[in-house]
């Protein structure tokens, strides 16, 4: 049973949504959208914006050795080399499971093992920007060799899972929901059962 701490839901604490449009579209990857809403004392606010990125898988994938596989790549939007973990777009109509396994067959050439679904995360609060689907697999055995073809280059790397825990700490993984991924897998793989 899932444990909620913020279970009060009240009509009064919602916003409602008085008109949402669309103002920029880059195809099926990015939509920004200009929206009025209607706060619960009654105040309109007319240019609230949304930013709408596809969802996204992440997976923290361990080996039967317990070593963690990462991808040691440039990221663009960082500006330099790091590490990340294995994921990527979950394809409209695709369930987000199934695009994990299929992302860190693509991009490490591993697969099988035992998978834990994560929680679904958003990447921002206000503006959503996008959901964050993470997942944990256990035991991988490598499959194949890699194709992601992702436009970065990728060296695959695996690390013991205390020093990914050292590399989200000292920023050497510094994408947000990569780190988020890492704190939860490591809750769920502590977790009894």
């Amino acid at each position: 049973m899932s444990a909620h701490l913020a279970t009060k839901d009240d009509d009064r604490d919602h916003w409602s949504l008085v008109e949402s449009r669309k103002v920029f579209e880059a195809g099926d990857r990015l939509r920004v959208l200009r929206q009025t809403v209607c706060l619960p004392d009654n105040r309109l606010v007319d240019d609230y914006y949304q930013i709408d990125l596809p969802s996204f898988a992440s997976i923290y994938a361990v080996t039967e050795d317990n070593r963690v596989l990462l991808l040691r790549q440039y990221k663009h939007g960082i500006g330099r080399v790091c590490l990340t973990l294995p994921g990527g777009q979950v394809d409209p109509g695709e369930d987000a499971e199934f695009c994990a396994r299929r992302e860190l067959l693509e991009e490490t050439g591993y697969g099988g093992g035992r998978w834990l679904a994560g929680p679904s995360l958003v990447l921002h609060g206000n503006q959503r920007i996008a959901s964050a689907h993470i997942f944990v697999a256990r035991h991988v055995i490598k499959l194949a060799d890699a194709h992601s073809g992702d436009l970065e280059d990728a060296t695959l790397i695996t690390l013991p899972r205390d020093r990914v825990r050292q590399a989200a700490l000292s920023g050497d993984l510094p994408v947000t929901s990569h780190v988020a991924t890492v704190g939860i897998a490591e809750m769920l793989l502590a977790s009894p059962g």
